[in-house]
């Protein structure tokens, strides 16, 4: 099991290989993630699979708002073409930063965000609001960046990050199935359309992206590692003094 849903698949392969539009791309994934993914989350609780609650929580309430003004906002300022550069880009700087933090040996993992705080919950409420956003342009996003706080950030283990992330992406793609049917009512229909080559400009600014968005996964990964041997250095000198007494 992974965390990306069945959009993460079918925006690129409509978009990129079909030629269909984004919009039309971005609708049927969030309608296909509403069924699977729904699905997929009533398995992780009737097996009472393992998942991190505040994550769910709080991740959602931004994920709520997110993905509204990612619908209503942030998509009608993109072109085609820069809905797709920006899929790819976050897509494939997660990827690589992931890559180079597994590769790290004997890595500090949780099964819960721990001594958890105000400002961790905040955390969670902005990378849900900013995977919304992405979720609204691109049929998914809430799924990745919340694995990517959780594992890189707060060192969660893949095991509990995984089924966390479903859960939420199944939650955030009803929103905007319903969001796209019942409020603007404008479910697109199945279409297509020609793809221009994308200018220098775009190519170079998907480049700064991708460079950007590494950065940070790598910055906030390192970042939890401290935090995570932090927590065991406490844990050991806790244990310690309790022997000492």
């Amino acid at each position: 099991m992974t965390t990306e849903g069945g959009g993460a698949i079918a925006f690129p392969v409509m978009t990129i290989a079909l030629n269909i539009s984004p919009i039309v791309a971005r609708d049927f994934s969030l309608m296909i993630q509403s069924c699977g993914l729904t699905a997929a989350a009533f398995t992780i609780f009737f097996m009472s699979i393992t998942i991190e609650w505040h994550s769910i929580v709080f991740s959602t309430i931004g994920a709520i708002f997110g993905i509204v003004f990612g619908l209503e906002v942030v998509d009608p300022l993109l072109s085609p073409a820069e809905k797709k550069m920006a899929f790819v880009s976050i897509f494939f700087s997660f990827a690589l930063a992931l890559y180079l933090l597994n590769s790290e040996k004997k890595r500090v993992t949780f099964d819960s965000i721990q001594n958890f705080t105000v400002i961790k919950a905040l955390t969670l409420i902005v990378n849900g609001f900013i995977g919304g956003i992405f979720t609204g342009v691109a049929g998914s996003g809430i799924d990745v960046y919340s694995f990517s706080i959780l594992t890189l950030l707060f060192r969660i283990s893949e095991k509990v990050a995984t089924p966390t992330s479903v859960v939420l992406m199944s939650a955030n793609s009803m929103v905007g199935f319903f969001w796209r049917r019942f409020m603007d009512d404008a479910i697109s229909q199945v279409g297509a359309i020609v793809v221009i080559r994308p200018a220098l400009p775009l190519l170079c600014a998907s480049a700064a992206l991708i460079t950007l968005s590494f950065a940070f996964y790598y910055s906030i990964g390192r970042y939890g590692k401290l935090m995570a041997n932090r927590h065991l250095i406490l844990q050991q000198n806790a244990i310690s003094l309790a022997c000492i007494s």
